[in-house]
């Protein structure tokens, strides 16, 4: 037999060995990559981004609406309240938002205007207030969201008062019943 007859024959065997391996190569890069012909019904161009609601801060907190919350969270001597009645659920972006004050046993106290994200675990605080500084309001300029450490007041507040699992509890609820109880669980699949 001529040389190159022979070597053409064993790189033929040696390409048709090869070549299933090439094939399934494609495979275990994009697995799924054979059902992207099929038509489905799912476009991701159609979903609409989260876009959070202005949010402008008029005033501080009203002192007779301040409600005070159990959370165990809190160091010693330290009390947290909470403008129930000006609490608000956008229905737009989902955040609640509302006045929280902290007082000191010994009087002292700092109030922040914050939202609260259900949904990702995160807070945002749109304004200090100080009913004794020199100027009581102070509005962030560019606030930002911050995820809600674990174990901490705010987790405790959002967990026992303003979340029910990742949605918002409705205003009015938790006015009526400003702690948690697990009678108002509501599943996010519902």
């Amino acid at each position: 037999m001529f040389p190159e007859v022979a070597l053409v024959r064993r790189f033929m065997c040696l390409f048709l060995l090869l070549s299933p391996c090439a094939w399934s190569a494609g495979d275990v890069a994009d697995p799924y990559g054979r059902f992207e012909d099929q038509n489905d019904d799912y476009n991701e161009a159609l979903e609409v981004p989260w876009v959070e609601m202005e949010t402008q801060v008029r005033k501080g907190p009203d002192e007779d609406s301040l409600t005070g919350l159990e959370i165990e969270e809190l160091p010693p001597n330290m009390h947290l309240f909470a403008d129930l009645a000006h609490l608000s659920v956008d229905e737009r972006d989902q955040v609640s938002r509302l006045w929280i004050v902290i007082r000191s046993g010994r009087g002292a106290e700092n109030g922040t205007y914050e939202g609260v994200r259900c949904a990702t675990g995160e807070y945002k605080v749109y304004a200090y207030y100080n009913p004794k500084g020199s100027k009581p309001l102070r509005v962030v300029k560019l606030p930002r969201w911050r995820a809600i450490r674990p174990n901490s007041w705010r987790a405790e507040l959002a967990k026992e008062v303003l979340c029910s699992d990742t949605s918002p509890r409705d205003p009015n609820d938790v006015r009526a019943r400003p702690q948690h109880d697990a009678s108002d669980y509501r599943s996010p699949y519902e």
